[in-house]
């Protein structure tokens, strides 16, 4: 009977202990996934999450929003350079010289140094006075080209291209903005992911538990009747069912709480969350990988890639085109203006001669503080931006740091853990035999696999770390996370 009792015994160790004794007895020429870890039909996979992120995730249109609005205000910037058309029709019916006059003129800005292009028409009718002789136009008008040039003020740099240099700088900014948002939403969809994986498998080893208390019961109660164990014993076992019937449900509430997190970021084709099915947990944790991270090399690639800085960048380049506008317009502005114009139609042969008129117009500001107060301020805006930007890059060298020493934390808490789990197993193996053998107490056989199910436990701990902190050098090196197609 004593033995039959052993070999029940070790049925259920089996079921506590195989995924513990895989990872054990596995050969070290052979891959680190074990067999039990082989994707089921029906899992949920971390691709599954994320592929819809993009199209799905409110937050993320959200997000989008401010590439949306950058765009705008670079073509609002465009529209600085929009043609300008100015028309004027002046009539006199009565006095010493009624007249009719229209005036038409089209005012093209370029970058080419603040120039601008114009030309017009305009045509006269009546009496002119003969003071007002630059009124007279040939019978079928007059037509006027020219261009006006800024020498200094407004020539290296003017509103309009400053505001446009900002506008494309905005778009980068927000560009980069973007980005490093769809980061943080991927890496917090990861975490929670690998969070509720961890407490699936939790789950499963707290089911594991109890079926064995439940399955023990009536070979206890057997044992008690025939006089081989002490009554207290059975008692001891029902104290061990519902204690480890608590576990489950305590265990259970983590799996829904960690699905309830995962559903913000798991929808369906409508947008709306989706609560993962606890049967949907994958089988296992998957192993970790062979590869050691470069830690100086993550720390160069992330100090480049960070979207965070590259923003911070652009933002500082925003301030020094204000800078040096501020700079420039504190500049007396000296305009060239030439144009010429040619009048037709029928007219006196002086009026029809063609005409060149060549214009300096100087303006010299008296005081500049509305320039002097625009420069402070953007050097201000450079400082700020420089100290901020130094301590993003202090920031990105940390997240990087943090991740590889979680990932070697992860690493080395799995092998001692591992360690553990086989020297616990051995001991829930002998601590039943000597029970069957009537040398040890229950109580004793119930720790000793508690002891064993809360270090399989820490194990999925560990690898739920190893892949978060995974999860983590990627967005610290200002990457998404590769997807398989679905």
């Amino acid at each position: 009977m004593r033995f039959r009792f052993v070999i029940h015994a070790c049925a259920w160790i089996g079921a506590l202990v195989a995924s513990a004794s895989a990872a054990v007895a596995q050969p070290s020429g052979a891959p680190p996934v074990a067999a039990s870890e082989a994707p089921r039909a029906g899992e949920l996979r971390l691709d599954d999450v994320l592929a819809n992120l993009d199209t799905q995730l409110p937050l993320l249109t959200s997000i989008e929003q401010e590439r949306v609005i950058a765009d705008a205000q670079a073509l609002s910037a465009e529209g600085g350079f929009d043609p300008l058309v100015r028309a004027r029709a002046t009539t006199i019916p009565t006095g010493p010289y009624p007249q009719d006059r229209v005036d038409f003129l089209v005012e093209q800005p370029t970058a080419i140094w603040g120039a601008k292009l114009f030309g017009g028409y305009r045509i006269s009718r009546g009496d002119i006075a003969p003071y007002d002789g630059k009124l007279v136009t040939g019978g079928w008008g007059e037509g006027r080209l020219g261009v006006a040039v800024p020498v200094w003020r407004d020539g290296p740099i003017d509103k309009r291209r400053a505001a446009l240099q900002k506008a494309e700088l905005g778009q980068e900014s927000a560009g980069q903005s973007v980005q490093a948002k769809r980061i943080k939403v991927y890496l917090g969809a990861s975490l929670r992911y690998w969070k509720w994986v961890g407490a699936g498998r939790k789950v499963a080893i707290e089911r594991e538990l109890l079926d064995l208390a439940l399955t023990r019961a009536s070979q206890v109660s057997a044992r008690v009747e025939r006089g081989d164990v002490p009554a207290y014993e059975r008692t001891e076992n029902e104290r061990v069912v519902e204690q480890r019937r608590a576990r489950l449900v305590a265990a259970s509430r983590e799996l829904e709480q960690a699905a309830i997190s995962l559903s913000l970021y798991y929808r369906g084709d409508d947008g709306a969350p989706r609560l993962p099915d606890a049967s949907r947990v994958p089988n296992a944790v998957p192993e970790p990988a062979t590869l050691v991270p470069d830690q100086a090399r993550d720390e160069r690639v992330a100090l480049e890639n960070r979207p965070e800085l590259r923003s911070l960048e652009a933002k500082r380049r925003q301030a020094e085109v204000d800078r040096r506008l501020a700079d420039n317009q504190r500049k007396p502005a000296i305009d060239l203006i030439v144009a010429g114009a040619k009048d037709f139609g029928p007219a006196d042969d002086k009026i029809l001669k063609p005409e060149l008129e060549a214009s300096l117009v100087l303006e010299i500001p008296i005081l500049t503080r509305v320039q002097d107060g625009r420069f402070k301020e953007a050097e201000a805006k450079m400082t700020s931006i420089a100290a901020e930007a130094r301590f993003a890059r202090d920031s990105v060298v940390a997240d990087v740091r943090d991740a590889a020493s979680a990932t070697r934390a992860a690493q080395g808490k799995l092998e001692a853990l591992r360690r553990e789990i086989e020297a616990s197993s051995a001991l829930v193996t002998a601590e039943t035999q000597r029970f069957s053998l009537g040398e040890t107490t229950l109580l004793i056989v119930n720790l000793r696999e508690q002891a064993l199910a809360d270090a399989r436990k820490r194990e999925i701990d560990a690898l739920v770390e190893y892949r978060q902190a995974l999860a983590a050098r990627t967005a610290a090196l200002g990457q998404l996370p590769v997807t398989r197609p679905r």
